[in-house]
C-alpha cells in the first residue's frame, strides 16, 4: 500500500485528510515541518499533502525540502489564501504537482492526488 504523509497544524483538518485517504493509502501524521521531516526519515513516502501556512515553518519550506532530497514524491499544497503570484511562483519553482484551496472539497482533493501521481510516474 502506498504511504501519503498528510501535514497540518490543524487536529481537525488531519482527521478529515486521514479519513478521506486511510482506504488507499497508509496514512501518516504530523503537525509541523519538523515532524514530517522525521516521518521522511523513517521511510519512503509516496504523496505528501501540505498545509501552506503553519507556525514556525511553513509548506513551502516543506515543498523545498521534498523536491532537494525526495524529488519522486508527488507534492500538494492546501491553501487557504488563493493568491495568483504565490501561485505562478509555487509552479515556477516546480514545487508542487497540484494544489488544492479550502475550504477541501474531498473528491476534487482525491482526483488531484490521482492526477498529480500519474503526472509523476509519466516522467
Amino acid at each position: 500500500m502506498a504511504r501519503l504523509l498528510i501535514v497540518d497544524d490543524e487536529k481537525d483538518m488531519l482527521d478529515f485528510l486521514e479519513r478521506v485517504f486511510r482506504r488507499d493509502y497508509e496514512v501518516v501524521r504530523a503537525t509541523s515541518v519538523e515532524e514530517a521531516e522525521t516521518a521522511l526519515s523513517s521511510g519512503p513516502v509516496d504523496v505528501v499533502i501540505t498545509d501552506r501556512r503553519m507556525p514556525r515553518r511553513g509548506g513551502l519550506e516543506l515543498l523545498e525540502i521534498l523536491a532537494n532530497k525526495h524529488p519522486e514524491t508527488v507534492r500538494v499544497l492546501l491553501t487557504g489564501y488563493a493568491d495568483s503570484l504565490v501561485d505562478e511562483k509555487v509552479a515556477q519553482w516546480k514545487l508542487v504537482d497540484a494544489w488544492v484551496s479550502k475550504p477541501i472539497d474531498s473528491a476534487a482533493l482525491k482526483q488531484a492526488v490521482v492526477d498529480a501521481s500519474a503526472r509523476r510516474k509519466d516522467r
